[in-house]
Parts: C-alpha cells; sequence; structure tokens
C-alpha cells in the first residue's frame, strides 16, 4: 500500500462546503466553490496526516464537534466575503 501525505483540513472543508452549499444564499457555481474553499482553508489550521487512501475517510470522521463548528463558521464568512466580491 502506498502511503500518502494529505492535508485532511482540504478533504474536510470540501465535503462540509458540498453539504452546506445549497442553504447558502451565494453563488454556486465551481469559481465561487473554490474560492469560498480557499478563503477559508487559509484561516485554518493545516491538518497534515500521512495514510493510506482507505484511513483517510475514517480520519476525516472522526473530526469532532468543535472542529466541526470551526469549519463551518469559517465557511461562513468566506462565503459572505465572496459572494461580496465574485470574481465573475
Amino acid at each position: 500500500m502506498q502511503i500518502i501525505l494529505r492535508n485532511v483540513m482540504e478533504d474536510y472543508v470540501i465535503l462540509t462546503l458540498d453539504r452546506m452549499l445549497e442553504s447558502m444564499d451565494c453563488c454556486k457555481c465551481e469559481h465561487c466553490r473554490l474560492d469560498i474553499a480557499s478563503y477559508a482553508l487559509n484561516r485554518l489550521p493545516s491538518k497534515y496526516v500521512a495514510t493510506t487512501q482507505g484511513e483517510l475517510m475514517t480520519k476525516l470522521c472522526s473530526m469532532d464537534n468543535q472542529f466541526e463548528a470551526m469549519v463551518m463558521t469559517e465557511i461562513t464568512k468566506a462565503a459572505t466575503v465572496v459572494a461580496q466580491k465574485p470574481r465573475h
């Protein structure tokens, strides 16, 4: 098995953003989606792990409620900023 180095925060932000996007009042195009993710990721701590591909989802699912709230807060802030000045 190949061991990879991953920032699980990136995966977690994308998963959470995709869940939240439906209820958000902002553009949902790929450009804005990635801008929101980038903005949030630049304000959240990195969470690098050395893992096999199969263990990655297990690590993502083990995040606690406080962690989830922090990610959701940053995504919400990011969506507000991007909605005010979309790049398209």
